[in-house]
């Protein structure tokens, strides 16, 4: 994240395309997924801007892109804070999750190729290998679970699904993880397992197992996650 600071900080342009305001984007969502803003915080405009040494017009632009994608709240005449999401929306979210998902992983059992199903392999391997490597019970392991999930909406080729779970949800699923990663090492394993369940249906070519296990596999998040709530 002190790279990020820099480069906007700098006013320099990370890959030549990219406006200022972007880059507070980035910088922005990299505090929120990495737990530095949690929900509900509010965020300061005039603070940032001080903090980064630039105009706040780039933070404001920043903050409205952000209020766009769901992941900061705009209140009237009380600036903008950071998402609180309640059980009605867990549960909203994992119906969509569930419904598009488990249609991604049977999609995805027809149209991947094989490189891309052994790649499922090779990012469970690597998520196995954090997990042994990791001392606090965080199953999400900086994010490598929902690496497992983009990979198989990747592979359906379904560009709604992707923009959708992927893209649009994309900054809340983030918020989540930085709130409630702690879901204790007997989860990470059995979702671990759940993965290697699906990724083995969709390399045998089993759409309906695919689905259903990929559908199983989202409410058991879902309830893990209600827990803390």
């Amino acid at each position: 994240m002190k790279n990020i600071v820099d480069n906007v900080a700098k006013g320099t342009e990370m890959d030549g395309q990219l406006l200022l305001s972007d880059e507070v984007v980035i910088l922005i969502r990299e505090m929120i997924s990495s737990g530095v803003l949690g929900p509900g915080y509010r965020v300061n405009e005039v603070d940032i801007a001080s903090k980064l040494g630039i105009s706040r017009g780039p933070v404001r632009e920043a903050v409205r892109k952000l209020v766009s994608t769901g992941l900061l709240v705009q209140e009237k005449n009380a600036g903008s804070k950071v998402f609180s999401p309640d059980k009605n929306f867990i549960h909203e979210l994992f119906d969509v999750r569930e419904a598009l998902e488990s249609l991604s992983a049977r999609l995805a059992t027809h149209l991947m190729n094989d490189q891309e199903k052994a790649s499922l392999g090779r990012a469970l391997d690597f998520h196995q290998e954090l997990m042994g490597k990791s001392e606090a019970p965080n199953y999400q392991h900086g994010g490598a679970d929902w690496d497992f999930h983009l990979l198989i909406m990747k592979g359906s080729r379904n560009q709604l699904i992707w923009r959708i779970c992927g893209i649009e949800l994309g900054d809340v699923f983030a918020l989540l993880r930085a709130q409630h990663s702690s879901g204790g090492t007997s989860r990470g394993r059995q979702a671990l397992l759940e993965h290697r369940w699906i990724a083995d249906a969709i390399s045998s070519g089993n759409s309906d197992l695919a689905a259903a296990l990929m559908a199983q596999h989202i409410r058991a998040s879902r309830d893990n996650l209600l827990k803390r709530f």
